[in-house]
């Protein structure tokens, strides 16, 4: 079973620069969480108004402020393994900053997602925050969102499952930061020794839909082709939570755009909720 202690559902766009269908999938989401689970909801402005860029970021000054607010929230909520219910990929900064901040150097920051997001601002080919996330957590971002990651992951605490459709610079990085990437959903004994090797005894588990693949599960922001199965990915999100104390976790980047989307994704979000997360 899941030992988390609450949910924090925030269903924002803005780190993908568009609203598609993602406060219809957190909504939907957060309907299928066990009605044991307290749930805090955090505001997100309107989508009725352009994006501006700064600092070459689009939408940074709404994206600082509703990071403002998830702060505050998770500020406000006990010690413990918060699953945050996204929303575009960059839901759970705060979240995930926060999980190293309660245990700094005992996390492993698990990112499980088609890709790797991974740019900066200056190397960003679309300047979508979304994209630039876990470079971010990492403690190279925008300063305006930096300022909520005070105890950054090194590369040595960071491991990707499925990540393949990456940008140019985002492979020469992954390649420079020597960061761990598994291909191959059946070596995830692979990703436990190397978690276990570098002295981490704590997950934190990020999971974009998209690493799944769209033949499975079109049901995402920016599908990516070549992904896992479902079964892949429940086998993998057990057998990590089997290994190691769970810090915190995310489900991140649903995209309901219409009304027949949401009854032919359920029974897959079930079944990664039940199997994959113990909920």
């Amino acid at each position: 079973m899941s030992n988390f202690l609450a949910a924090v559902i925030f269903p924002q766009w803005q780190g993908a620069a568009r609203p598609i269908g993602y406060a219809a999938g957190t909504q939907f989401l957060s309907r299928l969480l066990p009605s044991s689970l307290p749930q805090h909801a955090i505001a997100c402005e309107a989508n009725n108004q352009p994006l501006m860029i700064q600092d070459r970021v689009k939408g940074l000054d709404v994206l600082a402020r509703q990071a403002d607010r998830a702060a505050a929230l998770r500020k406000a909520l006990p010690a413990g393994p918060v699953l945050t219910i996204g929303g575009d990929c960059a839901a759970d900064l705060t979240t995930a900053a926060w999980a190293h901040q309660e245990a700094p150097g005992e996390v492993a920051l698990v990112w499980i997602d088609g890709h790797a997001d991974l740019n900066t601002p200056a190397s960003s080919p679309s300047g979508h925050f979304h994209g630039m996330v876990a470079r971010t957590l990492m403690g190279d971002g925008p300063a305006s969102l930096i300022r909520h990651v005070p105890c950054p992951y090194t590369p040595l605490q960071v491991f990707y499952i499925s990540a393949r459709d990456c940008d140019p610079s985002e492979t020469d990085d992954i390649a420079r930061l020597d960061l761990f990437r598994l291909s191959e959903p059946d070596r995830i004994d692979d990703l436990i020794a190397a978690i276990t090797g570098r002295g981490l005894s704590r997950i934190y588990l990020h999971l974009d839909l998209d690493v799944l693949d769209p033949a499975v599960f079109p049901y995402v922001g920016v599908p990516a082709a070549k992904g896992l199965t479902l079964e892949a990915l429940c086998r993998s999100l057990q057998r990590l939570r089997q290994h190691f104390s769970l810090a915190g976790a995310a489900i991140t980047e649903l995209n309901l755009n219409d009304s027949d989307a949401a009854p032919a994704a359920r029974p897959a979000l079930q079944q990664i909720l039940a199997e994959g997360f113990g909920l």
